[in-house]
């Protein structure tokens, strides 16, 4: 009977997966390097937002909520940038002016209530002259008031969310929903479309 003598596969498999590896990792980074070489920059593409179904006076108030901030598309005149660190400022704001109406109407205070109370106090308060806040205070006084009738002419938001606006999209429907009854409408964009820009009309 013949005695065998027993061979390790240890050394053989260790180079082998180790060569394997490396191969591996050169056709990765080679992969990354070729994708970046050949992938050509995001196009800009102008995309048209409209308000399907609305009536012929009313118009789009559009908000696009960017990584920088809101940028707010008036009728009126050309877009006006809000900075993300001046909306957080100004959530904290509307938040005291909150609690300051729970403290003086009650901790069941209603969203009528409440409501009525933000209109009267965001237009006293020195420190929301240039704010959103105020914006969009003026925009539903205009629709309710009737003062832009002639024109026949209302506004309501729809905030166009960016990939990286989230934050700017939580502080602006913050804002909207605290202090105003606006209709708002939601729409998801993608990086590279942008806006066509309109000449306010004479």
């Amino acid at each position: 009977m013949r005695l065998r003598t027993p061979i390790s596969l240890f050394p053989f498999l260790s180079v082998l997966l180790g060569t394997m590896g490396v191969v591996s990792f050169l056709a990765v980074t080679f992969l990354m390097f070729s994708e970046n070489e050949q992938r050509p920059a995001a196009a800009v593409r102008p995309v048209e937002v409209r308000w399907v179904g609305a009536p012929p006076h009313v118009q789009p108030l559009l908000v696009e909520c960017r990584a920088e901030g809101a940028l707010v598309h008036f009728v009126s005149g050309r877009p006006e940038r809000f900075e993300l660190g001046a909306l957080r400022r100004e959530v904290e704001r509307i938040k005291t002016l909150q609690a300051q109406a729970i403290q003086a109407l009650g901790p069941a205070v209603d969203r009528q209530r409440l409501w009525i109370f933000m209109k009267s106090t965001i237009p006293a308060d020195e420190s929301l002259s240039d704010s959103l806040s105020m914006a969009l205070h003026g925009l539903e006084m205009s629709n309710i008031d009737g003062s832009n009738r002639a024109r026949r002419v209302e506004q309501y938001p729809i905030l166009l969310v960016y990939p990286q606006g989230i934050e700017a999209y939580d502080l602006v429907a913050y804002l909207l929903e605290t202090t105003t009854r606006l209709s708002v409408g939601l729409e998801p964009m993608l990086d590279g479309w942008q806006l066509p820009y309109r000449a306010p009309a004479s």
